[in-house]
């Protein structure tokens, strides 16, 4: 095999458009591996993103790095004119299997190793060229399953990265869920974690996860929700209402004045580019879906040009384990480890929902509460529990905007639909135990915060 430039771009070009490709080829390669500054660079760039965010770097993100790394003009154009070759370049050896880019590896790292011995030979160093042969031997560049963190060594390099990523907000997906005290207190869901929102029967939980998922796709965040429960048509159903702000019974039975209609046509117009290519709802049948087979949805969705950075799953509770246990809560468990190690090997922010047992039904759902195995809620980053506790007089602690908490009497609250209280039961990088009042119209499928 020739490992020449034409097959460095190869490489370069599939970890710029193929996350499984980067995913494996983070574990071995580095950027001394390239021949050219060039390559050198572009390796350095998304491999480093990779490493640190589990996210496949963009054209906008890598604009972004050339302008912060080549402050001039001219130099800047040469790298990006680079960079828009390799997206656009297709196929080539890089799709090969791993244990060719596993071989460049090799030949590389044999090549600088026999040029330093060489150099040490031509200059009569000969315990120096055994010491370089000896290390060459010794080298490994199997697949790491693991992360590494030099913590002195690297402290500089971290605070330079949050500066950067507190700067530049822009860069790296955090998946806001469009409610702003909730939001202030969890940051968003980030790439890697996995939230549950439990609840009772009829509280909501599917309805929360339509308003998340419209937020996000607002926002520019493709997302995909995955139904294990209905049908796909009745969560686009209640996405239509959600997005219209007209009665989810209009959409199900088609109960439209005319000039509702022409509302519907209009504003479809005007947002229909907005939201091309945002969005897809995928249903499977109940009880028969696995992660595995999430995942392949993902990869045909991945084909098809849809790059999800948020994935929704109603519910987990309806997925069956991997591997089989004999006990129910065992196999619950293995699902939601499935779905968190999905989160931060693909590099995805999930949300599933979760059942909450009946005797929670008028009392605030905690972590406990989460069905028949609280290791979901063990292997949760957030949980949070949407509740409808009697009103007599409760007083529930809110987030304002300093941060600080304060008592948010009942007789002040003022709801359209029905009331509901949104607990923040777990946030493992963070304050939890807070309750935000939320006002829910499940007929327009809307949840929203009381101000």
């Amino acid at each position: 095999m020739k490992f020449d430039k034409d097959f460095e771009e190869d490489i370069l070009s599939k970890v710029l458009n193929n996350t499984n490709f980067l995913k494996r080829a983070s574990r071995v390669l580095e950027s001394h591996h390239f021949s050219t500054k060039y390559h050198s660079w572009v390796w350095e760039t998304v491999g480093g993103i990779w490493k640190k965010y589990r996210e496949r770097a963009t054209p906008k993100l890598m604009l972004s790095r050339a302008r912060f790394d080549f402050p001039k003009d001219e130099e800047r154009e040469h790298y990006l004119r680079f960079v828009k070759k390799l997206y656009k370049r297709k196929g080539g050896a890089a799709s090969a299997s791993l244990d060719e880019l596993v071989e460049f590896v090799q030949a590389v790292e044999a090549q600088i190793s026999m040029e330093v011995a060489l150099g040490h030979l031509e200059k009569g160093k000969i315990k120096e060229v055994y010491k370089e042969v000896r290390k060459l031997s010794r080298v490994n560049v199997e697949p790491r399953d693991y992360t590494e963190i030099k913590w002195s060594e690297e402290f500089s390099e971290r605070q330079r990265d949050r500066k950067r990523a507190k700067e530049h907000p822009g860069e790296m997906v955090v998946v806001p869920t469009g409610f702003k005290r909730l939001d202030r207190v969890i940051t968003g869901l980030q790439l890697g974690e996995l939230g549950i929102f439990l609840a009772t029967t009829g509280k909501g939980k599917s309805i929360m996860l339509v308003n998340v998922a419209f937020h996000a796709i607002k926002l520019g965040i493709p997302t995909v929700y995955f139904s294990l429960e209905m049908p796909a048509r009745q969560i686009a159903a209640r996405t239509d209402s959600r997005w219209s702000g007209m009665e989810y019974n209009k959409f199900k039975e088609f109960d439209f004045a005319p000039s509702e209609l022409r509302t519907l046509e209009s504003k479809h117009k005007r947002s229909r580019k907005r939201f091309q290519n945002m969005f897809r709802i995928i249903s499977m049948p109940l009880r028969k879906c696995d992660s595995n087979k999430i995942r392949g949805a993902l990869d045909d969705l991945r084909d098809d040009g849809f790059e999800p950075k948020q994935v929704l799953i109603d519910s987990g509770d309806h997925m069956n384990s991997v591997e089989k246990y004999e006990s129910y809560r065992l196999s619950q468990a293995s699902v939601y480890w499935d779905l968190k190690t999905m989160a931060e090997e693909d590099g995805y922010a999930i949300w599933s929902s979760t059942h909450a047992g009946r005797e929670w039904a008028k009392s605030t759902a905690t972590s406990e509460a989460a069905g028949e195995s609280y290791d979901k809620s063990r292997i949760a980053d957030i949980v949070c529990s949407l509740n409808t506790p009697e009103r007599k007089s409760r007083s529930t602690k809110v987030v304002l905007e300093d941060g600080e908490e304060e008592d948010f009497e009942e007789e002040s609250r003022e709801t359209v639909g029905e009331y509901v209280e949104l607990h923040i039961a777990k946030y493992r990088d963070g304050a939890s135990r807070i309750t935000i009042p939320m006002d829910a119209q499940f007929s327009k499928m809307l949840i929203q915060e009381i101000e």
